[in-house]
């Protein structure tokens, strides 16, 4: 495979505006991808501190074991990407990102902003979503199973409409379960 690059900093800026085909254990460091086209790109263990990733076309790229820090990810549709598997998210904002009807088993979104995510169909077994604030995100037909809401905030999950067997809560914000019933809590 042509332009490939392995185990290169990147710090502020890109190759160039036509990226190579495959990173590979790679780091971008406070750098912006923001209408960037990485069409058929892969990256492979990369790391990614910092970036704006913000409304990325993700058509056809692959990412396997990546990881997020402190990136901004606002509207990101990861159903185009081609492939996505073993990734993390740590402090990032995924606001209005779309994961509709994708396997997302034991994924890690950790102390992360997912207001207005969709996660209708997908398959969240075991995923860890600590810390997270999840106003306004959508889960529908969501398997739930196993997975870890412990510090999560304003969510509002439909035990009626999603697999929650197993999943962990914070006594402090199950309340969000209940929402959907049209019970009144009072203090």
């Amino acid at each position: 495979m042509e332009n490939e690059i392995f185990r290169q900093t990147f710090t502020g800026s890109l190759p160039s505006e036509n990226l190579p085909a495959l990173f590979e254990d790679c780091v971008f460091e406070r750098c912006d991808f923001k209408d960037l086209k990485l069409t058929y790109s892969k990256f492979i263990d990369c790391k990614f501190l910092s970036c704006d990733l913000s409304n990325l076309n993700l058509s056809n790229v692959r990412m396997r074991d990546c990881s997020f820090d402190n990136c901004k990810l606002l509207g990101v549709q990861w159903i185009q990407m081609e492939d996505l598997a073993n990734f993390s998210f740590k402090n990032s904002n995924l606001s209005y990102a779309n994961f509709t009807g994708m396997k997302l088993k034991k994924e890690k979104f950790l102390d992360c902003l997912l207001k207005d995510a969709d996660f209708a169909d997908c398959d969240l077994t075991e995923a860890e979503l600590t810390g997270c604030d999840l106003g306004n995100a959508r889960f529908l037909n969501t398997n739930l199973s196993k997975a870890d809401f412990r510090r999560a905030k304003n969510y509002s999950i439909d035990p009626l409409q999603n697999k929650i067997k197993g999943a962990k809560f914070s006594s402090d914000e199950v309340y969000g379960l209940l929402l959907s019933l049209g019970i009144v809590i009072e203090d």
